[in-house]
């Protein structure tokens, strides 16, 4: 018998590039979903096919990297073989996405936690929730080779119905807070400049935070302050100091727009939006031309409170908070303009806060 389950993808308010120093983030789930099909079968093999793909097709006792899609399925029975010593057997695995890929909404680790929880559920395994997410990222740093952070896996696993979700990344502690914009909705508009993590420079930012902490002879991010990052600003190369500096001022911009969405001053987070895009582009170094055109056109028009890149870089998705009553407008202007300026038919839609990964059921 089949059965279905589903995982959100993930926007990012603010906190990008935090997650793996130390830092706070600020995700919500949204209401874009990978969608999961499971049976068992009397194979002996796990068939994996998704549309538009190409099949693919392996043993339980051969799971290596292949270096395509189905390596993000793979490293879940890969880390559950491991941790759990679990047996499978045959099965078909059916996946369907509205999540679009390399577009900074998190497809990967929504086909990891769909997968995650699929096989949770289907062989009685009783993970906890923490075991989903953290067992979903191991995955990926170890399995897939992308030395992604916690806040993906995390946000797709945990999401919940209107809310953002408040995570402090050492801790691990989180909070729960409203995000019912009123009269603003927070647009994705997807340059269709796909990034590919792996090949691109995200392991590269993250070496290079690590060696700028080394070199202001810190344990963690959270050990740093601006006054440390001035006072030590002589004896450290332009790059790393950049890279510093981005990850202490998102840190502190994570906390004041927590302090925005508590006393629902809506208006007040775009000005947050702009300054987090800003330090991505100059200072931490992972926006792209597309990118940059889409934010500085945004940041002209009425009716936009403020923009931001999302998501790893390279490419992706820029995130703006439009006032509803502008929202058709603002969206018509920028496609036009920026298929005149790339010839690329850029996508654009509404997102919507949403409940974290589980099983469909009629």
């Amino acid at each position: 018998m089949k059965r279905y389950f589903q995982a959100p993808g993930r926007i990012n308010i603010i906190g990008e590039h935090t997650d793996y120093n130390d830092g706070y983030v600020l995700p919500a789930a949204i209401d874009r979903y990978v969608t999961l099909s499971i049976e068992r079968t009397g194979r002996e093999r796990i068939e994996l096919s998704s549309a538009g793909r190409e099949a693919i097709s392996f043993r339980e006792g051969e799971i290596e990297p292949a270096g395509n899609w189905g390596d993000y399925v793979k490293g879940i029975f890969h880390v559950l073989k491991s941790e759990k010593n679990v047996e499978f057997g045959g099965l078909s695995i059916e996946i369907e996405s509205t999540v679009p890929e390399g577009a900074g909404l998190s497809s990967s680790a929504a086909l990891e936690v769909a997968t995650i929880t699929a096989l949770n559920e289907v062989f009685g395994l009783s993970l906890t929730d923490e075991e989903r997410y953290r067992l979903s990222q191991r995955a990926e740093n170890e399995f897939v080779g992308v030395k992604c952070g916690i806040m993906d896996q995390f946000a797709s696993v945990m999401g919940r119905q209107d809310s953002t979700i408040f995570l402090d990344t050492v801790s691990m502690e989180y909070e729960y807070l409203p995000l019912e914009l009123g009269a603003y909705s927070l647009v994705v508009f997807d340059s269709k400049v796909h990034h590919e993590l792996l090949s691109g420079g995200y392991n590269s930012r993250r070496e290079e935070a690590g060696k700028a902490l080394e070199i202001l002879g810190k344990r963690s991010y959270r050990d740093v302050s601006m006054v440390d990052l001035f006072t030590a600003r002589s004896k450290m190369e332009d790059l790393y100091y950049r890279r510093a500096m981005h990850v202490v001022s998102e840190n502190m911009r994570v906390l004041e727009v927590v302090k925005i969405l508590v006393n629902s001053n809506y208006e007040n987070l775009g000005r947050f939006l702009v300054q987090s895009h800003e330090s991505l582009a100059y200072d931490y170094e992972v926006s792209c031309e597309e990118v940059d055109f889409t934010v500085d056109t945004l940041r002209n028009l009425n009716g936009v409170s403020g923009a931001r890149m999302i998501g790893g870089g390279f490419g992706g998705s820029v995130l703006a908070l439009c006032e509803k009553s502008e929202r058709e407008k603002i969206v018509e202007f920028v496609r036009e303009r920026y298929f005149e300026k790339f010839n690329i038919a850029m996508d654009a839609y509404e997102v919507r806060p949403s409940r974290g990964a589980g099983e469909i059921r009629e």
